[in-house]
Parts: structure tokens; sequence; C-alpha cells
């Protein structure tokens, strides 16, 4: 009688529970992305990227229908522009499946953005996994720009931009590991940095070639430079760089993939590389055999040792290699180029910026037993005057008779 009694109460719960607290799919304006960027009167102006439920494929009365909705409000932070889109949009807003927060440069550079930072990170609704970046553009720039072509949807076109970046470690792209990095860091990290291509910068920069015949070594273009012909496009290239919470400069191509390096990314990416003298070009798929050595000594110059071995496979030669004292020289060339560009990238930091963007102050701590006595070594300070020493290590793969060829 009690397992019938059970069984009733049972099939009573379940039969008259109700859908009052739910909410279809097709109630929801979900928010893509949001961009942040400076406003009149102190205010922030935000900018909201909706996407439809429906996508873009479809189409009414013979032409695409838009698949994102972009709006633009100015108010005192992120959520409360957020409320403010609940006086005009008839969905409800949902964050839930945001991809995407770009600051704008100029904002970075006059105010900061670790108060947004910290907004995200604290309010109800938006991922710690989300993508951060700083836009050369404006926000609403940006977004309008990002048209995907392969992609069906533009969340996916964001998600595959970011997580399948050449030139940047993806791990400096979450919103953690920058709330981390600025509350932890003192405020000096890296940002992703995305811009909308610009063919007058990229005249500058193609007038900015060190020689007359580049190759990827001498290349070391920022979002907007990259040399895209024909109309403007969202290109995710180089970082943003903050000392104090404050964006003070940018790291190019080339620095970027120095970065994704010590970050420890496996896989380096591809390079088309001269030969030694120049007449030709070959490629080269290059990954890193172990992770970096890192090694710092402290004192009144702090010394930064860093040892990177890398292997290497060609995937194309312009030409084959007269003999193995040739074959040496090109990957001499290419470790002594990777050596050069690693050792420029960190006196950048010290020099220019003044400040330990890659962390290197979480190896300097292991050389202190008390935390008073890391915090009285006063590290911030001491970084200006670090001292660097690089060695990269290349081992190539085997690739038959090409390594050997004599030329008669």
């Amino acid at each position: 009688m009690r397992r019938k009694l059970l069984a009733a109460l049972l099939a009573a719960s379940v039969l008259l529970s109700g859908c009052n607290m739910s909410t279809e799919v097709n109630d929801k304006a979900y928010v893509i992305a949001v961009g942040v960027d400076k406003g009149s009167n102190g205010l922030l102006k935000v900018t909201f990227m909706f996407a439809y439920p429906s996508g873009g494929g479809d189409e009414a009365g013979g032409e695409k229908v838009d698949e994102k909705d972009i709006v633009t409000v100015e108010a005192p932070s992120i959520y409360s522009g957020m409320r403010l889109l609940d006086t005009f949009k008839s969905k409800r807003i949902d964050t839930n499946h945001t991809k995407l927060v770009a600051f704008s440069q100029e904002l970075a550079e006059d105010r900061g953005v670790f108060s947004q930072l910290t907004d995200l990170v604290n309010t109800r609704g938006f991922r710690p996994s989300i993508y951060v970046c700083v836009t050369q553009e404006s926000p609403s720039k940006l977004f309008n720009s990002m048209e995907p072509k392969q992609d069906v949807f533009i969340e996916k076109f964001i998600e595959h931009l970011f997580s399948k970046v050449a030139y940047n470690a993806t791990s400096r792209a979450y919103l953690y590991n920058n709330y981390f990095s600025a509350v932890v860091e003192d405020g000096s990290y890296i940002m992703p940095l995305v811009g909308v291509t610009d063919k007058e910068k990229v005249k500058e920069a193609a007038e900015d070639y060190p020689y007359k015949k580049p190759d990827d070594f001498a290349l070391n273009y920022t979002a907007d430079e990259v040399p895209l012909h024909g109309d403007g496009s969202a290109a995710l290239c180089g970082y943003g760089v903050f000392v104090d919470n404050k964006m003070v400069g940018t790291l190019g191509m080339m620095e970027g993939t120095i970065v994704k390096i010590l970050e420890k990314n496996k896989n380096v990416g591809q390079f088309c590389v001269l030969y030694p003298d120049r007449d030709s070009y070959a490629n080269v798929n290059l990954q890193l055999t172990n992770a970096p050595i890192v090694t710092v000594k402290t004192g009144d110059a702090p010394e930064i040792d860093i040892r990177i071995q890398l292997w290497g496979e060609f995937t194309g030669i312009g030409r084959t290699f007269r003999n193995s004292e040739d074959y040496e020289s090109f990957v001499g060339y290419m470790s002594s180029a990777f050596e050069r560009k690693t050792e420029e990238l960190l006196e950048r930091t010290r020099a220019e910026f003044g400040a330990d963007i890659l962390g290197f102050g979480d190896k300097a701590k292991a050389n202190f037993l008390r935390y008073r006595e890391w915090k009285d070594y006063n590290w911030k300070e001491k970084y200006k005057d670090a001292r660097f020493s690089v060695h990269v290590e290349i081992d190539m793969n085997d690739y038959g008779e090409l390594r050997f060829s004599q030329r008669k």
C-alpha cells in the first residue's frame, strides 16, 4: 500500500509540475560580443552584438537576412548598459553565450580596463572563459567588419579566430587569465590585439621592411597592418601591453610568436625563411621540443637565462642545399634569428615598458624563502636593470637526400 501511495505521489508531482520559470529560446536576445569604448561625460560607450538563433543562412524576399544586430548605449558600466537595453529590447538579454569582450585602445590608454575586467568577473552571466582583447578601432567598427565567409554563425567565427590563432598564445585571451594578471602581476600584462586592416598603415609597414626581400623574421605587423587587399576585415595579430593597468604600447606579429614560445605553446607555426645568401625561400614548420628553460638569478641586476629547443621539418624548399655547410648555415640563420628577436623583445619589456609583462618574476620568487624578503627586493624596479641571455637550438627532421645533395 505504501509503495502504491508513493508511486501515486511521484506521478502527481510530475504531472502537476508547471513551466512558469522556463524561457523559450526564441524569447531571448543572445549577446555574442560586447565592446567597451570611451563615452561622453565620463560614461562608457557599450556596444552589444546580438545574434539571431536562426543564423545567417535564411533569406527573406530574395535578400540574405543579416545574422547580427549591433546596438550601442552610453552607461556608467557594462551591467548598467545591459539594463538600458531592457528599455527597448523586447526579448530577455542573455549573456551566457557571449564569446568576446573588446576594449577600445583609446579607453585602454586613457583609463585602463581593470574596473571593466572586475565587473565582468563579478557579473553573473559572463563566463570566465570568454575571450577579451584590445581593438585598435572602435568596437562597433570592429563588429561590423566581422563578416564570416567560412562560418555560418558569427559566434563560430569568433571562436575559431581566437582558438586557432597563428601568432598569439591562446591562453592570453581568456578573461580569467587577464584578470588574474591584472591583480597579481602589479597590473603588468598583455592582451590580444585586434584591428581592422588599414590600407594606409599597410603601406607604411611595407616601407619599413629591413630588406628588399623580407622573410617571416623581418615582418612584425600589428593587427591593422596585415596586408589584406580588398575591404578591411577583422584581424587578430599582436598584443596590447599594459603597465599599471593602462595600455602603453603594442607587440607585433613576430613578437607574438616569441610570446607563444615562452607560453609553452607546442605548435610554433609555419615560417617562410630566406636562405643565408638570400636567393631563395624555404618553408619550415617548427614546434617546441620541450618547454623553455628559464633561470633567473637575483641581484642588483637580475640575470635571466632562456634556453629554447625547437624541432622542425621542411614543408617546401626553393632549391636543394649545395652541401652540408649550406644546410648548417641555413639552420644556424634560423637559430640566430630567433635568438635576436627574443632578445629584442626582452629588451623592449625592460627599456621601453619597464615592466615584467612576461612573468619572469614567478621564477625570481624561488630565490627567496620569505614573502617579505621578496617584497623588499622590489622586483618591479630591479627588472629595469635586468640582463638577458638567450640560446635557441633547432633540430631539423631528416629529409633524405636533400640534406646531403651536392651541386657539381
